[in-house]
């Protein structure tokens, strides 16, 4: 059986290898060293769970919190010297699954850790034959198929990928770039085509003719699912 994969964002080489070295043994630990190669690692290649420290170079530790939190629930453990009660309140409610302030035990770190990877576990098995209705529109994962008033469409698993982030987050509006990164995991780059097939599938399938436009494309910004399907709700 594989070791579930950290990945720790730091910027501290010597707490960078002080966790490998700690960690390695229950888990694949891997680091990068500043907040904009964490969000291209995250969202290109997501892991098991994220070490994440709020004083990084080239994008803080709360931007990258944010960005990712926009496509992807991957665990996210944040590291912080911050001992204010409602800064560490904020980091919970902007994503942040759990934290831990500086210094931190490291017998402490790994249980921590332990607890977010079982209750991902118990959450994956919890939602695995659960369907998600949003407004008029049901998908079904058991089936993988999707349900539009009384009529229901088989969908590929990329289709159902996409489906399913706009749907966990309606009126939120996906840029292209995140949308097929979080869905291929890869990057945007050459990806265009592939996307716009895929939406094009899906619009055929949920979309109504002279009637409600549930994905919506909103030029220069990106695409969005809209329970109501109407412009503007």
């Amino acid at each position: 059986m594989s070791k579930p994969r950290i990945l720790v964002v730091e910027d501290n080489q010597s707490l960078d290898d002080l966790l490998v070295e700690t960690l390695q043994d229950e888990f694949a630990v891997t680091y990068v060293q500043d907040g904009a190669t964490g969000i291209s690692r995250i969202l290109a290649d997501p892991p098991d769970l994220v070490i994440l420290d709020l004083m990084l170079p080239i994008v803080n530790g709360e931007s990258v919190l944010k960005t990712v939190r926009k496509t992807s629930q991957v665990p996210i453990l944040v590291l912080t010297a911050v001992q204010d009660k409602g800064k560490v309140v904020a980091l919970l409610e902007a994503g942040a699954n759990d934290y831990l302030t500086k210094p931190f035990d490291l017998d402490e770190l790994a249980a921590r850790i332990r607890v977010q990877l079982r209750s991902q576990t118990a959450a994956g098995t919890a939602d695995q034959h659960a369907a998600l209705t949003v407004g008029n529109i049901t998908l079904n994962a058991a089936a993988f198929t999707v349900q539009v008033g009384d009529q229901s469409f088989p969908l590929a698993k990329k289709e159902y990928a996409i489906l399913q982030l706009l749907m966990g987050h309606p009126h939120q509006v996906f840029p292209k770039a995140d949308l097929y990164t979080a869905v291929w995991h890869e990057p945007y780059i050459g990806g265009e085509n592939t996307l716009a097939v895929h939406l094009s599938n899906l619009r055929k399938k949920i979309n109504q003719p002279d009637g409600p436009q549930y994905i919506q494309s909103l030029w220069g910004l990106g695409v969005r699912f809209a329970p109501t399907g109407e412009a503007g709700q």
